[in-house]
């Protein structure tokens, strides 16, 4: 497994983090903490899973990730558009909090949650 700190520390836990793994015929990478523009190596990493990966399966899985901004947002785009041009799929799972909530606000549900935008986790006021 691979596992990378990216950005500048701060007072907290605010760095971002993500490893990736082959897991049942997929590349999995999982991303933890702030995924903004401090996580630029992730945009490279994406696309050439996405164009050129070993597998046409990339999930994303984002059950850690604890903030995600417009820049994070761009970059997950971006790579499902290259995947799915190629005839790849790329998928999020384990959207939760606040990036489930950005997720529901840009509506991004159906694209890349394949349908299972029904899973989010949330909180209540967040609908």
């Amino acid at each position: 497994m691979v596992d990378h700190e990216v950005g500048v520390p701060h007072c907290g836990p605010t760095s971002f983090r993500w490893s990736q793994r082959c897991r049942d015929g997929a590349v999995v990478v999982s991303l933890a903490g702030e995924l903004d523009l401090a996580a630029v190596e992730l945009e490279p990493l994406l696309l050439r899973l996405a164009e050129s990966g070993p597998t046409a399966t990339i999930v994303l899985d984002m059950s850690e990730l604890e903030f995600i901004d417009a820049y994070g947002v761009g970059v997950i785009v971006g790579a499902w558009r290259a995947a799915k041009a190629r005839g790849r799929v790329l998928r999020v799972d384990g959207l939760n909090g606040l990036p489930a909530r950005v997720f529901r606000l840009v509506r991004l549900e159906p694209m890349l949650l394949g349908g299972a935008a029904a899973t989010l986790k949330g909180n209540a006021d967040d609908q």
